[in-house]
């Protein structure tokens, strides 16, 4: 395949993804199956080898099916599974308990969400797409460094006022008044 096109199962012999780029494969594809879903439709047979990185974007290679009862649940544990295998380089054992699971390598935020996703109890995952997609969206973190600087540059500018203001003229002087006479 060239670069552009890729499976993720090729993708990830060469590594295991950044957790941002794993979530962004996983939110498009919940959002893929919430739309099949809502037609009726299950996706199946979700993998790393079904799974087709196109330009910067993921597609599901494997035709959608009737949907059946349980359809919905197993797609979203199989979209779960990709995501550790994603981020942790190791595929999802069936039937590994979350608690008994190894997370070394899947960041805490993540490891919260997983753990429900991949629940051996389908009554205790994500009842839906749209619950497990907003689960994995992440605020972006924010520096602490600009904080810092824009503390930083407030304090130089009030000691530079102090320092230059009499040698410039900038400083207001008080002008003494005179003691009345009498008084001491």
């Amino acid at each position: 395949m060239n670069a552009t096109r890729e499976t993720l199962a090729t993708r990830l012999r060469t590594g295991p993804l950044s957790p941002r780029e794993a979530t962004q494969i996983c939110r498009a594809l919940l959002s893929a199956i919430e739309a099949a879903h809502a037609r009726g439709v299950a996706h199946g047979a979700i993998s790393p080898q079904t799974i087709v990185l196109e330009q910067g974007r993921a597609v599901l290679a494997a035709d959608g099916a009737p949907q059946a009862t349980d359809a919905l649940a197993a797609d979203l544990y199989a979209v779960a599974t990709v995501l550790y295998e994603a981020v942790s380089g190791r595929p999802w054992s069936a039937g590994t308990a979350p608690a008994a699971a190894d997370w070394s390598g899947v960041p805490r935020q993540l490891q919260r969400v997983l753990r429900r996703a991949l629940s051996p109890a389908p009554e205790k995952r994500w009842q839906d797409a749209a619950a497990f997609q907003r689960a994995l969206w992440v605020p972006r973190p924010q520096h602490p460094i600009w904080p810092a600087l824009v503390v930083i540059l407030i304090a130089a500018a009030i000691i530079a006022m102090a320092a230059f203001c009499k040698p410039l003229g900038l400083c207001w002087e008080r002008t003494e008044t005179p003691a009345p006479s009498g008084t001491r």
